[in-house]
């Protein structure tokens, strides 16, 4: 009887002690603090939209995309219409035949959605 309590006591104990260890994720946390317009979103801007036939220097600065943060028309053409291929933030080559990159990955959309939730810092 002693033989097969104390394997079990043993294995009852690794189980407890490990429950509480934490889970160490293999991606990055995307929402962390300090996210800003400089560092953060305008890489994405600028490879994404920043290009003659587009956006060309429009965004190049924070004062210069702030109205479209404000007035809704980022969230609007980047999430809500992104199932239309020319309102879509980028646009598809369908409808623009000059686009450079024509969607943005999830992590980038990640990246500006925590970017939104933050307020838009600078």
């Amino acid at each position: 009887m002693k033989k097969i309590v104390l394997p079990g006591l043993l294995s009852l104990i690794f189980l407890v002690a490990c429950n509480h260890d934490p889970i160490i994720s293999l991606e990055p946390d995307l929402c962390e603090p300090n996210l800003s317009y400089a560092v953060d979103i305008f890489p994405i801007i600028d490879e994404s939209c920043n290009y003659a036939g587009c956006h060309a220097g429009a965004y190049d600065t924070y004062e210069g995309i702030e109205p479209k943060l404000f007035s809704g028309k980022l969230v609007d053409r980047v999430f809500q219409r992104s199932n239309d291929p020319a309102l879509r933030m980028p646009p598809s080559s369908a409808a623009y035949p000059d686009v450079q990159k024509e969607t943005l990955t999830q992590i980038e959309l990640d990246l500006i959605q925590c970017w939104i939730n933050q307020g838009y810092p600078r």
